[in-house]
């Protein structure tokens, strides 16, 4: 909806300057976190006392507003150049950049409620808490860009909704969580950071592989095409986006499983998620590969066309990104931190570097093209250092009913190509391949009623 909305209504260089505020928040919530989500995830599943979850939580929120604190003096310091170099003396770039400090802030302590939540396997209200902010920040954030037409009010009001969000959070954690602000522990500080500290550099690199690449393209291209490229990327999120969500739940899980070392479980729960991410990641990539001029017209204005090609390459891409978000997690399950943080720390070089030897020789589409090498050879390494456990719960047979699903929408792209496509040609061809691809899976028996009962045995 966001896409839709501000796409139109912020044009091209405005589009792009709010994809760098996006972009830079998560990168300096990374830091500011200190990954402390995959503590409480490791450290506060299972049974645990009222006061061990207080001093937990009390102690994670000293962690992260601290943290922020220090990111933003730095960003305050550094804001001449940063606002000269990201946003090209953008004429509201030092107030997105206020706007980013405060959010900031905001942003770090409301992760950290729905980290706990997801620690405690309250899934359903973690899911529940997110939606309670996701669609009235969505409805806010597009109402005032519409109103205003400014990227500042836009990224103001995600700071309002922010605010209110954390105040929300925090009631919420008193009133039915029976959660209850005490002094900071020195022993879970330091057990936190020795865990999460080692992932961070491999964090803060898996973040800055996904966002670099918009750096880079505002570097030598400007934000134009900055805005068209995060349009194109955000919409290839989608192919990986679901391993995102499920990887929230799938951790702790998993995490539970083998410190009971139930193998059978574990290889069961992780088979039925690997099978779910691959379909689903193919079939999203097959409509970005064989529909992309389709899709950005419905989803943005017609001054976004011309990334067409630059979208079919990042939705394939996103299949490979989805491997490695999955296999990632089985890192972290048996404590490999440091080899996570190496693996983060090479795919954000390769990227870097592949968007630096392309993006000056091929525009938009070599940043594309340098994520889809990274990531391809990313997964290639994930699966052969678990290459039994691939083996145990990857079929092969898999590859061949997900080749026919994409033939078939191939085929429908072929041969239902209308010269002069409207809106609604658009639309209806992209629910007529998503509706080919579904069926072929059924047809193929890729997916049934019982897989579907699997999965959401594995996802509680």
């Amino acid at each position: 909806m966001w896409l839709v909305v501000l796409t139109r209504t912020l044009g091209l260089a405005g589009f792009g300057a709010w994809s760098l505020f996006i972009v830079t928040l998560s990168m300096t919530m990374t830091v500011s976190t200190m990954n402390c989500g995959s503590s409480l995830m490791r450290f506060l599943s299972g049974n645990r006392k009222p006061s061990e979850v207080n001093e937990a939580i009390s102690t994670v929120f000293a962690m992260v507003s601290g943290v922020a604190l220090i990111v933003g003096i730095a960003l305050v310091c550094f804001s001449g150049v940063f606002v000269r170099r990201a946003f090209h003396s953008y004429q509201s770039g030092g107030i997105l950049l206020a706007a980013l400090i405060a959010a900031l802030f905001f942003d770090s302590i409301f992760e950290e409620i729905k980290n706990l939540l997801r620690a405690r396997r309250e899934n359903r209200l973690w899911a529940y808490l997110c939606l309670t902010r996701l669609i009235p920040e969505t409805l806010v954030v597009i109402a005032v860009a519409y109103v205003a037409e400014s990227v500042a009010a836009a990224a103001w009001s995600y700071v309002a909704i922010a605010a209110l969000s954390v105040a929300g959070g925090m009631v919420y954690l008193r009133a039915r969580q029976g959660v209850r602000i005490v002094r900071p522990s020195r022993h879970i500080f330091l057990k936190y950071a020795r865990y999460g500290l080692p992932l961070l550099p491999g964090v803060l690199a898996s973040t800055l592989s996904l966002g670099a690449d918009k750096y880079v393209v505002s570097c030598y291209l400007g934000l134009q095409e900055v805005g068209i490229y995060s349009v194109c990327f955000a919409i290839s999120a989608l192919v990986f986006f679901s391993t995102g969500a499920i990887n929230d739940v799938l951790f702790p899980e998993l995490s539970a499983l083998h410190d009971q070392n139930d193998q059978q479980s574990f290889r069961n729960r992780f088979e039925s998620v690997q099978k779910f991410v691959f379909g689903f990641g193919a079939g999203v990539a097959g409509l970005m590969a064989f529909f992309p001029h389709d899709i950005l017209r419905t989803v943005a204005s017609h001054d976004f066309a011309p990334g067409a090609s630059t979208l079919a390459v990042l939705g394939v891409q996103g299949i490979f990104m989805a491997f490695i978000l999955l296999y990632v997690v089985i890192l972290n399950v048996h404590f490999r931190v440091w080899t996570t943080t190496v693996f983060w720390a090479v795919s954000g070089i390769a990227i870097v570097g592949f968007d630096v030897l392309l993006v000056p020789r091929i525009g938009i589409v070599g940043a594309a093209v340098g994520q889809l090498l990274a990531t391809a050879g990313g997964a290639a390494i994930l699966i052969a250092m678990h290459w039994k456990l691939f083996r145990q719960t990857f079929r092969p047979t898999w590859v061949l009913q997900i080749s026919s699903a994409s033939l078939g929408v191939y085929i429908l792209a072929v041969v239902w190509h209308p010269a002069m496509a409207t809106l609604l040609d658009s639309i209806a061809r992209i629910l007529a391949g998503g509706g080919v691809f579904l069926a072929c899976l059924w047809v193929t028996r890729y997916m049934t009623l019982s897989d579907l009962r699997r999965l959401k045995k594995a996802m509680p």
